[in-house]
């Protein structure tokens, strides 16, 4: 009888260490991937317009990476800027096209530009406006297929 008791005890704790085995790999499994496109680096500066005086120009580059083994088509990069910024634009549309296919596993350059109404402005008060550029809008495309299982 006591034989049995210790069997009976063995036997619920192996079956409770296969269940938490089970529940531990469902976990790995379900989880959660980062996003595949990151910015590995970004750096803006700022100019004067060649045009017209009091006009400022932002100039901004980043370094997109795919971090899948998928390609993707980048359709359009916009800096993400504050109000502040955005009622000083010259022109609203900064949006970028794209239209570029990024390789799984490679990086691609970016550089674009947006002029800034800045008259009456001195070199301390562009600098006051605090013009980052850190934050932008990715819109993109990628190809996504059923997965089939092989037998």
């Amino acid at each position: 009888m006591k034989n049995q008791k210790r069997s009976m005890i063995l036997l619920f704790l192996l079956i409770i260490v296969a269940l938490s085995g089970c529940i531990s790999y469902s976990v790995k499994a379900d989880k959660i991937v980062e996003d595949g496109l990151i910015i590995n680096s970004i750096s803006f500066g700022l100019g004067e317009s060649e045009e017209d005086a009091g006009i400022t120009v932002v100039t901004y580059n980043l370094n997109l990476r795919n971090r899948t083994n998928k390609s993707i088509i980048l359709k359009t990069v916009e800096p993400i800027i504050s109000k502040d910024i955005q009622e000083r634009l010259i022109d609203r549309d900064i949006k970028l096209d794209i239209n570029e296919k990024i390789d799984g596993d490679t990086s691609e350059a970016l550089t674009g530009t947006f002029k800034l109404d800045t008259k009456g402005l001195d070199k301390e008060g562009i600098i006051k406006l605090n013009i980052n550029v850190k934050e932008f809008n990715i819109a993109m495309e990628q190809v996504v297929g059923m997965n089939e299982v092989n037998n």
